[in-house]
């Protein structure tokens, strides 16, 4: 088990460069050994940002819904 360590490069799609000082973390949601915990990092995001930008709210939470769905249909 290594801990917090980089692990993926994330850069802009605008080109544009990141803040030298730029920290972030990534949550998996598609699968992965920390799955659930992941999914509820997401959701409580999501949760946090509904009173600033509700459409990235809603786009969050439809996706983790796509993925319950998937996995309903896969049983």
């Amino acid at each position: 088990m290594k801990g917090l360590y980089q692990k993926y490069i994330i850069k802009k799609t605008n080109g544009k460069p990141l803040d030298p000082n730029f920290e972030a973390i990534v949550l998996r949601i598609d699968g992965g050994q920390y799955l659930d915990a992941c999914r509820a990092g997401a959701f409580a995001f999501a949760q946090a940002v509904k009173e600033h930008n509700l459409q990235l709210s809603e786009d969050i939470k439809n996706r983790l819904r796509e993925y319950f769905i998937e996995e309903e249909e896969e049983e």
